[in-house]
C-alpha cells in the first residue's frame, strides 16, 4: 500500500516538473515584456520571395505629400528633400567639415501616415497598426530605437538568385525573431506611438550591412554616418551623383512593390 503511494506521488511530481517546464518555455522563451524583443532562434531558410506587397495598406497609408497630404510643408517620400524636418546638422559632413542640415539629407525610404478618406494624414490614429512583411524572408536585425521604438529587418531571396533587403523603422510589439522565417503579408510588428508623427519607415535596399556604407571620401564617411547596421535612412554628398539614395543601393520602395 505505501509503494502504490510513493509511485502515485512520484507520478504527480513528475507531471507538476513537465507542467512546470512548459510554463517556463512559453513564458520566458516565445514571450517578452512589453517593448522588449524575442530572443534569437536557429536560423530557417525561408521560402523563395517570388512576390511583394505593401507593409501597410496603400489605401488607408501613405506618404506625406506636400499639398496634397495635408498643409504642413512636408515631404516623406523617397529620394525627397524634406523641408519639415528642420535644419539642425546630422550625421553628414561636406568637404568643409560642416555637417549637413536636416532638410537638405534625401530619403532613402518611405514614411507612411495614417490617410482619411480623403487622402489626408491623420496621425495618430495609425499607431498600433499591424505592419506586414513585404515578402517571404527572413529576419536578420532587430533593435531597440529607444523612444523610436525598433527596427526590423528582413533577407528576401529572388527567383533570380540576387538578394534584397527590407527595413521597417518605428514599429513597436515585435512579433518575430532574429532568425526567424515569415512569410508575405505575415504580421510582423505595430506602428509605434509617437504620437501625431506616428509612421512608418520603410526601404528595400541591396545590402543588409549599412555600417560601413560610406567610404572615407564621402560626406558620410566624413561624418559619423557609419557604424550603424540598418543605416541612418538618409543619404548625402557633396557630389550631386553620389547624393541620392539609388547611388549608394536603396530602391524607390513603393516603385519595386509594384514592379515585383
Amino acid at each position: 500500500m505505501k509503494l502504490r503511494w510513493l509511485l502515485g506521488l512520484s507520478f504527480v511530481l513528475v507531471l507538476a516538473l513537465l507542467a512546470l517546464g512548459l510554463f517556463v518555455y512559453i513564458t520566458q522563451v516565445r514571450t517578452k515584456p512589453p517593448g522588449a524583443l524575442l530572443p534569437p532562434v536557429s536560423a530557417q531558410t525561408p521560402l523563395p520571395a517570388d512576390a511583394f506587397d505593401f507593409p501597410l495598406d496603400p489605401e488607408r497609408f501613405g506618404p506625406y505629400v506636400p499639398r496634397v497630404s495635408g498643409p504642413l510643408p512636408v515631404d516623406t517620400r523617397f529620394a525627397a528633400q524634406n523641408p519639415g524636418v528642420g535644419s539642425d546638422g546630422k550625421c553628414f559632413a561636406n568637404l568643409a567639415g560642416e555637417r549637413i542640415p536636416f532638410n537638405q539629407l534625401y530619403h532613402a525610404g518611405e514614411d507612411w501616415f495614417s490617410l482619411d478618406s480623403g487622402g489626408r494624414v491623420t496621425g495618430r490614429p495609425g499607431a498600433g497598426a499591424p505592419v506586414h512583411a513585404v515578402a517571404n524572408g527572413v529576419v536578420v536585425w532587430a533593435q531597440a530605437l529607444g523612444s523610436d521604438g525598433h527596427v526590423l529587418m528582413l533577407a528576401h531571396n529572388l527567383p533570380d538568385g540576387t538578394q534584397v533587403w527590407s527595413v521597417y523603422w518605428h514599429v513597436a510589439d515585435v512579433q518575430v525573431a532574429v532568425g526567424e522565417a515569415v512569410v508575405l503579408g505575415q504580421p510582423i510588428a505595430a506602428i509605434h506611438d509617437r504620437g501625431f508623427n506616428s509612421h512608418l519607415h520603410w526601404e528595400i535596399r541591396t545590402f543588409e550591412d549599412a555600417s560601413v556604407l560610406f567610404p572615407a571620401d564621402a560626406a558620410g564617411g566624413r561624418g559619423t554616418c557609419n557604424g550603424r547596421r540598418v543605416g541612418v535612412g538618409y543619404t548625402w554628398d557633396d557630389d550631386p551623383e553620389r547624393a541620392r539614395p539609388e547611388f549608394w543601393g536603396y530602391l524607390p520602395p513603393s516603385e519595386f512593390v509594384r514592379g515585383h
